[in-house]
């Protein structure tokens, strides 16, 4: 049985209604929300949260506003509720629908995480080749690493042809460089 959230009215929120504004669904997610000057403070979810380190706020816009005073990324917040972040603004904003990035170059998903499989399999495995590359670099590649990279390749649906292309190639710029 799923934990019951809590609802900023003072009623418990069983997933029988749903919320009109993006600030009541985000609260309706959250643990031990408490009214906070003019917005309010909630267990963050993200990490392990005995007090209410998540501040929650309501902009004029009507778009919601997240701040974890321990430090976790709002991207990792919003996810960790069950949350994406077009959850964080109202129907009809543009907000809704522009590209979010993760680290600045993967783009997010509908479900709030990083969508790497935009990228198709030649991307993802040039991505793990350099990974490759820097563990070998840095005097780590070991066969142990090497089986790693295979491991999380054949998870994703890399072929392993691909995936040895694209480790030569990033090895070889590093014996060109």
């Amino acid at each position: 049985m799923r934990p019951q959230r809590n609802d900023p009215t003072g009623t418990v929120d069983r997933g029988e209604r749903l919320a009109t504004r993006p600030v009541d669904n985000v609260l309706a997610h959250l643990h031990g929300v408490h009214r906070s000057g003019e917005g309010w403070t909630a267990r963050c979810p993200h990490h392990d949260d005995r007090q209410a380190s998540l501040s929650v706020k309501e902009a004029d816009d009507g778009k919601v506003l997240l701040h974890c005073h321990a430090g976790c990324p709002n991207l990792d917040v919003v996810a960790s509720a069950g949350l994406a972040f077009v959850d964080l603004f109202p129907p009809g904003s543009r907000e809704r629908y522009r590209p979010r990035t993760w680290q600045g170059i993967v783009p997010i998903g509908a479900h709030g995480r990083p969508a790497f499989e935009s990228f198709g399999d030649p991307v993802t495995a040039a991505m793990l080749g350099e990974l490759a590359r820097l563990a070998h670099v840095r005097g780590r590649l070991t066969p142990d690493v090497a089986s790693s990279i295979k491991a999380v390749a054949d998870a994703v649906d890399v072929g392993s042809e691909t995936l040895a292309d694209a480790v030569g190639a990033a090895l070889a710029t590093e014996e060109s460089a």
